[in-house]
């Protein structure tokens, strides 16, 4: 993570293939067109079942999960469609990601 931050790029070992990249600003140019930015912190006003929540999504959209993973700090909201809290407590970042796959899992049926 310090080879990220401090070169902005890793690269395979004994290669020159890049394996991750520092992208710079706004992130939603990299975006798929027509996606759906959803930001997700606990203290959001609108508070969802993430499984219905994402089961009530069209398939012809692109979800974008927009995960907060810092201890101090908010999501920017101008970058988000929709603002939503999946728990009335502070969750971590690996299980807001966790209930993400499986509400997807659950919503393609995937086994």
């Amino acid at each position: 993570m310090s080879q990220l931050l401090q070169k902005l790029s890793i690269t395979a070992a004994g290669k020159r293939e890049k394996l991750l990249n520092v992208i710079k600003n706004p992130v939603t140019r990299y975006l798929p067109v027509d996606s759906r930015k959803i930001g997700l912190s606990y203290s959001a006003e609108k508070s969802v079942n993430l499984f219905d929540y994402v089961a009530g999504t069209s398939d012809d959209v692109s979800l974008v999960f927009i995960v907060g993973a810092m201890a101090h700090g908010m999501i920017d909201k101008e970058n988000t469609d929709d603002f939503i809290s999946i728990c009335n407590y502070p969750l971590s970042a690996a299980c807001c990601l966790n209930r993400i796959c499986s509400a997807l899992e659950q919503k393609w049926k995937i086994r």
